[in-house]
Formats: structure tokens, sequence, C-alpha cells
């Protein structure tokens, strides 16, 4: 077909295929515009040694006419779809996930060369890097999500296979010696911070930080009698938001959707809070105590009007219900939220529809301060440039 891409795509696998490749992502890669994607059948994709699967890999997609290889490890999942990338038109680009090494702290799969070295790399930081890069041209990135042109697998002979010394002890793995080798035949090698991969292992690496066993036996949701998570804050998105209420000193905030954050927010500054559900709204106002400066406010979730409302120190959206459960969605919010607001918190803030709302009213005019972590349900703030 005239002005086709044709991607090949081969996921390394054990004898089986994790559910959210099949029902997500696979369907998203067939749905692109332009773009053919040719599947490797997986009976073939899982022999061992790793790099010599990967070279029978290169082997049979040089056999055909695709453009492009993306090689997906079985338990590495992007949460976004990697082959529109292909339309950024680099050799190399590995979409990081996260990984332990020899027993020191977790890292994403991404590394620069160290400063007046040749073989010492680090680790890169991806939370110093600004939201709007979307690639970042590094020196070596992981191969359990990699999109390679087929131009650097005709240049390279071999590309997978592992460094070793004279004494048949291990220099350089595998990721590091294809990087290496790309890199010495001309090719240039990115990372893409902002679509990185969950790397399952005995529990999804990117949502280590976003469960709590409290099970509801905390202080805070005794208290109020609203046990944490569900759809309501959990202990570690409570701790991001006072962190983030406490550096920016705010008194006055203005949230969308009311609940356990209400409560425990109106304990440090004066809160005014807009939900769409009545009866929900009942059941907040029937909890704030003397120590809570909450007003809670209804509103049809479509259309808020900002007159006369003065500025507010912190926003805190949350609400109203998504649109994917028949809701108005957080459109609104997120647009009354960067009028009123220098500092803003977006809660399920990798989920599509809030992605969607952040692009369109804040990247640009505000920066992506801080994040809470990579899982849907995380905290992004936002701080007006």
């Amino acid at each position: 077909m005239k002005g086709t891409t044709k991607l090949y795509l081969a996921i390394l696998n054990h004898g089986w295929i994790r559910a959210e490749i099949a029902a997500r992502l696979l369907p998203a890669m067939r749905k692109m515009e332009g773009v053919e994607v040719v599947w490797e059948n997986p009976s073939k994709t899982w022999h061992h040694p790793i790099s010599s699967n990967r070279n029978r890999i290169v082997k049979r997609f040089l056999a055909t006419d695709c453009d492009y290889l993306l090689m997906l490890d079985d338990d590495v999942v992007p949460l976004d779809n990697p082959a529109v990338f292909m339309r950024a038109g680099k050799d190399v680009v590995g979409f990081p996930a996260k990984v332990r090494q020899e027993g020191r702290g977790l890292n994403w799969v991404a590394y620069v060369l160290r400063p007046g070295t040749e073989d010492e790399y680090a680790p890169v930081d991806f939370a110093r890097v600004d939201h709007a890069v979307q690639l970042l041209k590094v020196d070596v990135v992981g191969t359990g999500c990699i999109l390679i042109k087929r131009a650097v697998l005709e240049a390279l002979k071999a590309p997978f296979h592992t460094d070793f010394d004279e004494d048949g002890v291990l220099t350089i793995g595998t990721d590091f010696a294809f990087c290496r080798r790309a890199a010495v035949a001309g090719f240039e090698i990115y990372t893409a911070p902002q679509h990185v991969c969950e790397h399952y292992k005995e529990i999804g690496m990117l949502d280590f930080g976003a469960y709590s066993d409290s099970d509801g036996v905390d202080p805070a949701a005794v208290k109020y009698g609203i046990p944490w998570g569900g759809f309501a804050v959990s202990p570690n998105d409570w701790e991001f938001i006072r962190t983030v209420i406490r550096e920016t000193g705010a008194k006055r905030i203005l949230e969308f959707g009311c609940g356990l954050s209400s409560l425990l927010m109106s304990e440090h500054a004066e809160v005014t809070s807009y939900e769409t559900d009545h009866e929900w709204a009942e059941r907040i106002k029937e909890k704030i105590g003397l120590h809570n400066h909450l007003a809670v406010k209804m509103w049809d979730g479509r259309d808020f009007l900002i007159r006369d409302l003065g500025k507010y120190d912190l926003a805190f959206v949350d609400g109203p219900t998504a649109q994917a459960h028949g809701g108005p969605g957080r459109k609104e919010a997120v647009r009354a939220a960067a009028a009123l607001c220098d500092y803003i918190i977006v809660h399920d803030a990798r989920r599509e529809e809030e992605t969607r709302w952040q692009e369109k009213y804040l990247n640009g005019t505000f920066r992506l301060a801080r994040r809470s972590g990579y899982h849907q349900a995380c905290c992004h703030w936002w701080v007006r440039e």
C-alpha cells in the first residue's frame, strides 16, 4: 500500500503473553492509519539465551520488507503505544521500564556516559526531565521495549550479544553492547521519558509505591470513616498533597470532587470543594467538624463560572466523575483550575482523559514540577511558568 509504514512486532515470551498487551496494545497498533503491523508468531520468539533469541528475530525481520522492528519482552508493557514513534524517524528509541540492579535501588533503563569516561554510565533522572520532552538523546536504552529502524540492523552484524573478557567473565550486557555498537556505527539512541513501561515482577514496579497496607486503620481514615483508596485518595496521595500545601504555603484551596481529601486539606487551609453528586456531598458535609474549614458547593460539572471568584493558592482536581463512567469528566475542572490558580494538582493524572486535558490546558502555560508516580492514579503537580 502506497505511503504505508510496515512495523515488525516481536514479543519475546515464555509461552504466554500478558492480557494487557493483547487487549490494549495490539488493537491500538492495528488502528494506526498508514501502518501495517506484521506480528511475529510468538511460538518463534521464546528461544534462549535471550541474545540468540533477539538475533533470530533480527534475521527474520531482515528477510521482510518491514521498516521498523519493535521488540517487546513479555513482562514489559508500555503504558502508551510505542509504534507512534515511527513518525519521529529516529534510529533507536527505547521505552524505559524500571529495574533493580545488583541489589541497589530501582533505576529507569536509560543511561548516559559519565563525563570524562568511556565505560561508566549513569541512569537518567527522569524527575529532572521537562514534561515537554518527548524524546531524549542518551547513550544506552533497554531492549525490553525497543523500536529500531531497519538501517540500524542492516548495518550491524549479530547486533545482540554480550561481551566477555579473556577469562570468560561478562564485561558488558546485551543492552549496553547493542547501543555501543549502534553508536560506533553512527546511529543515535533516544529514550521516551513520558512514555514509560510497566515492568511486571511479583507486582508491577511502577505501582510499587502506589499501594498501602493500612487497610483503612490509618487514624485519618478512621477519623472520618472513609477508607483509603477506591474513589478516595490513598495515603501516598495525601502525603504528596500535604507536602505541596506545606511547600507552597497554600491558605485558600479550590477542589473539584469532594471526599476524604476535602476533609484532610481543610485541616490545613480554607477549602472550597465543588461536587456533582448531591448524596455524596451531603455525606461529606456531615463529617465537617470544628477543625475543618470546608465549604461544599454543587455544580453541573460542565459550565463553571469563574467570574468574581478571585485567585486561589492551589487547586486539586479529583472530579467530577470520569466520562468513562458516564459523568461529565474533568475537562471543565482542569480549565477552571488553570484560570484561577498558579499551583494545580491533578489526581488520576495518567488516565487517558486526564492526560488529554492536562496537555490542552496546562502543558506550556504550566510546568510539571513533580509527580507521585507513573501509575494511572498518580498525582501531577503543575506550577505556572
